[in-house]
């Protein structure tokens, strides 16, 4: 029988309680908009009776108000109140409190909240003070201005990527850099900016706060109103890599005013997890157009990680908007040699330059690219069938198909109607595979890539010599397929056999000035017929 009578006994003081906490709050009569301020004092007020949020009850009193919510971040504060404050936001009815934040000591005794506030939620806000305190109050209330939408489009374009070079960046796991100056201004999403900071998990934010700190690696489906370092961003994608165990972040601005462009890339970094999988991409800002590239060398995907996932978008400052590049926001995707453009579609970053963006896909039609091996050299070829602004094609040569160096440079016709044939001849290929891609560069820069062809080169046992002629001194190369030291005969033009040279290296020099003028022949015994090459004495 007791056990009923204790039950009842203990819930009339909590009833009570209850009934007194929602009479205060309902009967809040002041309603608070951003920019409020308020004044009065919590002496001769009831209990400050409301659940647990953050903080606690006092004894000395407290004062309700409500407010709107606009969706925004929004700051309660009681800084430079008379007293020892506390403050506490709820939602929800004044019978049924759901704790949002609350707050005890932010500026010395008095308390400060900020909060993210739901456009068209109500929200109660107790003002009151720690233990018995009670006095004069005043209350602010401010709101961040409303997170601009974002307001891009977004086109797919050919793979266009600068050179991967530039100023390094030295980043650890998890990373943002300090800040870097873009080098012109640049507009994102109506704000424009002249830095930005580059985190180590390939995104650019111009939130300029972040350098420095921890970028996070845990992605999440934009927009988000957490975490707030990824707002502000290009993520290009927002996925967890490692520059901490290798490959290259580089930024640079190249191009001549007004069509500069700042570029920023990730050379070869694993990863993370998977560090053998490796990633190469550049987010490219464009000048004057506002325009933003993206242009993907290789993605892969580490599905043990993190779940795969990566999130390719802009994001708004805010973390309310977001321009989404189609079934890629946090999910697990591949992509190589691709290209998208994210062009604005509305001011002030909408400029007459925007809508050509597409003209940095460069004017030129490329018929073909193709090469076929020779006895001695590969032979490279290609036509256009129109030219405009173009300055010179380079020949780029590679033993795999991920690294390449320029071997030749060749002029372009630069405005052009009609087809034009160019040809290079690669006199010293690798012995086996090589590959090959054309690299476009137009009048102001700009650069494309053709697709990349292989060619097979075998060649004949016989060295080759150059210059030719040659006067005191000749550089020989030896096929890298002869085992060294090898031996060398000086042949006069009767094949009657004059001196030989034992040579240790794959490229020799000789002194041949001792030589007179005529024609002579190097071979390499052994290697049957058409193992020479012509020596010309002048």
């Amino acid at each position: 029988m007791s056990r009923p009578i204790l039950i009842l006994l203990l819930s009339i003081p909590i009833a009570g309680q209850l009934r007194a906490q929602t009479a205060a709050c309902s009967a809040a009569s002041t309603l608070l908009t951003c920019g409020s301020t308020v004044s009065g004092t919590t002496v001769g007020t009831g209990a400050d009776v409301a659940p647990l949020c953050t903080t606690g009850d006092g004894t000395g009193g407290g004062v309700w108000f409500r407010f709107i919510g606009t969706g925004v971040n929004t700051t309660a504060s009681l800084c430079g109140s008379a007293y020892d404050t506390k403050i506490r936001i709820y939602t929800g009815t004044c019978a049924a409190l759901a704790c949002v934040v609350g707050n005890d000591d932010f500026c010395g005794l008095q308390s400060q909240v900020t909060w993210m506030a739901t456009s068209g939620v109500t929200y109660y806000i107790l003002v009151h003070g720690f233990g018995a305190a009670q006095g004069n109050y005043t209350l602010n209330i401010s709101c961040a201005a409303p997170a601009v939408p974002m307001c891009y489009s977004i086109t797919t374009t050919p793979y266009l990527p600068e050179p991967y070079a530039g100023t390094a960046i030295s980043l650890t796991d998890d990373l943002h850099s300090g800040v870097v100056n873009i080098g012109f201004t640049f507009c994102y999403n109506g704000t424009n900016y002249t830095q930005c900071v580059i985190s180590s998990n390939n995104y650019v934010t111009f939130d300029l706060a972040v350098a420095g700190t921890y970028s996070p690696w845990p992605t999440v489906p934009v927009p988000a109103l957490t975490p707030t370092q990824i707002q502000n961003a290009v993520l290009n994608p927002w996925q967890d890599i490692n520059p901490g165990v290798g490959g290259q972040i580089f930024y640079q601005t190249i191009g001549a005013a007004p069509n500069r462009r700042f570029v920023v890339s990730y050379l070869n970094v694993p990863m993370f997890s998977c560090s053998s999988q490796l990633y190469s991409s550049q987010t490219v800002l464009y000048e004057s157009s506002n325009c933003i590239g993206s242009f993907i060398t290789t993605k892969p995907v580490c599905s043990t990680w993190n779940g795969g996932n990566a999130v390719h978008a802009l994001h708004n400052a805010g973390g309310t908007s977001a321009t989404i590049v189609p079934g890629r926001n946090n999910t697990q995707w591949t992509a190589t040699n691709e290209g998208h453009l994210f062009v604005p579609t509305c001011a002030p970053c909408q400029t007459p330059e925007s809508m050509d963006c597409l003209a940095v896909v460069l004017p030129i039609e490329l018929l073909s690219f193709r090469g076929h091996a020779t006895a001695e050299a590969n032979l490279l070829e290609w036509a256009t069938a129109s030219e405009e602004n173009t300055l010179d094609f380079t020949v780029e040569r590679g033993r795999d198909e991920a690294q390449f160096v320029p071997i030749a440079v060749v002029a372009a016709a630069g405005n052009s109607h009609a087809p034009v044939q160019y040809a290079v001849m690669d006199d010293h290929p690798f012995e086996g595979n090589n590959y090959y891609r054309l690299r476009t560069t137009d009048l102001d820069g700009g650069t494309v890539l053709s697709d990349v062809i292989a060619v097979r080169f075998r060649s004949a046992q016989r060295p080759s010599v150059h210059p030719v002629p040659a006067r005191d001194q000749v550089t020989v190369d030896i096929p890298t397929t002869l085992d060294l030291p090898a031996v060398l005969l000086l042949r006069d033009p009767s094949g009657r056999a004059l001196r030989s040279y034992t040579v240790s290296a794959y490229t020799t020099v000789l002194n041949v000035s001792d030589l007179v003028r005529g024609l002579y022949f190097l071979d390499v015994p052994g290697t049957g017929p058409g193992g020479w090459a012509t020596l010309v004495i002048e």
